[in-house]
């Protein structure tokens, strides 16, 4: 169903939704959308773009520094989360543990060559928690801000593991309050295909996307056309995603984590956590367990042996943090350890010399090139490489969530703009968007990438924000009116003090410190390998 809302054409604003069934749905969660997409105050309004701003120019205007973040960065409320893959990520959230427990959480998700810092996404976020209305919480993608590259994986498109770590980690923390999702630009599209994998099980209570780019090989398509995004964007990608050349490969082989042995050994007599450690190395554990099992530090027991260069490392977790260790999970549920035939080969793919070689080579194309390779290159040779990919193509389709769009079962609103030079109007999955009753999508005529700013006279009445951050409030504000949580995801233990949602063990995580990750991450002098 489209409506199409305004007085003004130039200012008419197109809503895509799926068609409710005779009679309505009942549904609380489906009737809420249905009931937004016609009721919406700021739909209805509409949006009329400043004089002289193209698509274009609102894009290059996104990126520009914010003047105000939504709230400031403490040490106290700065979370450092190591995942199954060696990779990581800084989270920073505006409450603490003193909050109420009911108080809504708010996870902003960047996009492509951004960080936790991202002026667009702290001024969507900044009328969210203001006054502390909500817990805000903001995270860098894994290789992006000062989560350095630790892991032979960037974040893309196709990679929901960071985003799925964060939301159960926030679900752990803060077990009460409602857990909401702010994706952008390229954080909108793995905002999207978390929500779609995770269907009924999401334990997200609302979520909405600005500027998602659905499918990356049209706009890939749509950028090589517009010489402003060849000769402005191209540069500015290329540049961030050359910071993998300072990753160490052989340092990763020595540090990388384990969570899921190759093999599990039952051990008889023991109880069932043990199920998934080697049965050597549970034999040294088992005289420590009974006393060890409610101490913070207990992980520490489950680092890599001794033989490996971590064994020398402090606890990733260390006694007396505001978030000790999950304890175990007793056996009468029944243990939850992983399944039999989990392995870190099957959640983390090996980095062959295939991997090794196509990354080493489109990584000196990008850094002896005179003139920008074109996006459409870039994500072909090095991302995908980057992504375990050897076919391009192959990678490209992976990371499109169009076919993610109908299996979202949590109200979802999208935002969109017609001249979106990175993501143009004719390119949107409107078909796809109208299979899903909790999806909603939004399209204005104007707005650019990240843009849609507005004139002094909308100001006068609305405030100092842009359009879509009136509308992703109003959205959630609405969404306040569902009193239900979403289920929570079960956690499982694996190894080495990681844990993960079950049934996603790629999203396996485990809390850590900035000493440990600098102390790990310093490489020392390997002896060589005969």
């Amino acid at each position: 169903m489209v409506f199409s809302f305004s007085a003004s054409s130039s200012k008419v604003i197109e809503v895509v939704h799926c068609q409710s069934p005779s009679g309505g749905s009942h549904d609380p969660q489906q009737r809420l959308v249905s009931e937004f997409a016609s009721l919406s105050t700021m739909l209805s309004a509409g949006y009329t773009a400043p004089f002289g701003r193209n698509g274009v120019i609102q894009t290059i205007l996104s990126s520009l520094k914010y003047e105000r973040r939504a709230f400031p960065a403490e040490p106290a409320k700065t979370f450092y989360l190591e995942f199954a893959d060696g990779g990581n990520t800084q989270v920073q959230v505006s409450l603490g543990d003193d909050a109420p427990e009911d108080t809504p959480t708010f996870i902003g998700v960047h996009g492509m060559a951004g960080d936790l810092e991202a002026p667009y996404l702290h001024e969507v976020l900044s009328s969210l928690v203001k006054e502390n209305r909500g817990r805000g919480v903001v995270f860098n993608l894994r290789g992006c801000g000062e989560s350095t590259a630790t892991s032979p994986t960037f974040h893309h498109g196709a990679s929901t593991s960071d985003l799925g770590a964060v939301i159960s980690w926030v679900t752990m923390k803060w077990p009460k309050g409602k857990v909401y999702v702010i994706g952008t630009s390229l954080g909108a599209v793995i905002t999207a295909k978390t929500l779609g994998q995770w269907g009924e099980a999401c334990p997200v209570s609302a979520a909405a996307l600005i500027s998602p780019v659905y499918d990356f090989k049209a706009s890939c398509k749509a950028m090589e056309t517009n010489f402003v995004s060849r000769a402005v964007f191209n540069p500015t990608v290329g540049a961030f995603y050359s910071k993998l050349d300072a990753f160490d490969i052989e340092h990763w082989t020595h540090t990388r984590p384990n969570p899921f042995p190759a093999t599990t050994t039952s051990i008889s007599n023991s109880p069932p956590f043990l199920e998934s450690i080697s049965s050597e190395f549970a034999r040294e554990l088992w005289p420590f367990t009974k006393a060890s099992r409610n101490n913070s530090s207990f992980s520490s027991f489950l680092s890599t042996p001794a033989t490996s260069v971590s064994s020398s490392l402090p606890s990733p977790t260390t006694p007396g943090s505001s978030w000790p260790p999950t304890p175990l999970i007793e056996s009468n549920t029944p243990c939850l350890t992983p399944p039999q035939g989990t392995s870190s080969a099957s959640i983390v793919p090996d980095y062959t010399p295939e991997i090794s070689d196509a990354l080493t080579s489109s990584l000196r194309k990008i850094t002896s090139r005179i003139l920008p390779q074109s996006l459409t290159g870039l994500c072909k040779t090095f991302v995908a490489a980057t992504a375990h990919f050897l076919s391009g193509e192959e990678f490209m389709a992976s990371t499109s969530a169009v076919d993610d769009l109908p299996n979202i079962r949590v109200p979802c609103l999208a935002v969109n703009c017609a001249d979106d030079p990175l993501m143009p109007g004719k390119d949107l999955p409107r078909s796809q968007a109208r299979k899903s009753p909790f999806f909603l999508m939004a399209v204005l005529k104007k707005g650019g990438h990240l843009g849609t700013f507005t004139t002094k006279k909308w100001k006068k009445r609305n405030g100092d924000k842009r359009y879509h951050t009136a509308l992703v409030e109003e959205w959630f504000k609405a969404n306040e009116a569902l009193p239900q949580l979403r289920p929570r995801p079960q956690i499982v233990n694996a190894r080495q003090g990681f844990v993960y949602p079950r049934g996603h063990p790629e999203m396996a995580f485990r809390e850590t410190t900035s000493m440990y990750l600098k102390l790990k991450f310093t490489r020392p002098t390997y002896p060589k390998s005969k």
